[in-house]
Order: structure tokens, then sequence, then C-alpha cells
């Protein structure tokens, strides 16, 4: 593959991304030039599109920008083979940044193993859920 095709495959990764993301945040773009590659989200994604990981340079990459800005940092890949559904490609994230979107989303109070005695109906709206009350009544 050439130079320029590589470039050109870049660049179409970064609209895939974009416009995936733009299922939640709906002025989610491509970004030019040096910085982030998908602006008008609260995150800063690396986009790449190659044969090869360069894990500790993307880290880096990321890291520079993130330090300055202060938001979420994390890359995604579209690896060698993979068509343009952006929700198959590979993303990468330091783990203390998962970790704490983890406990945020909840993780940090569940049980490891949850068995049919921890799935109730919500009394608030009668879903299924392991939790008391339910996300959904939580969020209303």
């Amino acid at each position: 593959m050439s130079q320029n095709s590589r470039k050109h495959r870049g660049f179409r990764t970064e609209r895939v991304v974009a416009t995936y993301l733009s299922q939640w945040w709906e002025s989610a773009t491509v970004g030019r030039g040096s910085g982030r590659d998908i602006l008008n989200v609260p995150f800063d994604c690396e986009v790449k599109a190659r044969a090869s990981l360069d894990i500790k340079g993307t880290f880096r990459q990321i890291q520079s920008r993130t330090s300055k800005s202060g938001l979420l940092g994390f890359a995604c890949f579209r690896l060698n083979g993979q068509g343009e559904n952006a929700q198959d490609y590979a993303a990468l994230i330091r783990l203390e940044d998962l970790v704490e979107l983890l406990i945020k989303a909840g993780y940090k109070n569940m049980k490891a193993e949850i068995t049919d005695a921890d799935i109730k109906r919500c009394e608030g709206c009668g879903e299924w859920t392991i939790e008391t009350p339910c996300r959904w009544c939580e969020d209303q």
C-alpha cells in the first residue's frame, strides 16, 4: 500500500469513527491538522488505521494532549482486514482510566458472580434489575 493510500485510509477511518460517535454526540466531526482526531466530543480519541500497533507511542501521543486538556484519552484502532464498522474497532485505554469509568458505571459495588436470587423486579418501573432502585428509575 502506498503512503498516499495509507493516508487516505486513515482519513476515511477518522470519518467512520466520527460518524459512529455522532450517534451519541451529534456534532462529532473529524479534526484536521495536529491535535485531536475527533472534535466536538467530551474526550480525546486518537484514531489509527494501521497493520501494526505502536502502543507505547500511541499512549505517549495521547498523554501529551490529555495532560494539558484534562480530557479522558483513548485510541481507536482499525486493523488491517476490518471494514468500515467502527463498532468492531479496537480501543486502547489506560487501566487507571478504565477503572475510573467502571467505578462510575456502578461496577464497584457489583458482585463478581450474579445469581438468579440477585435478579429482582424494580418496584418503580417493573423492569428486571440487579440493583435497587434500577438505573432507569435513578435517572428519572
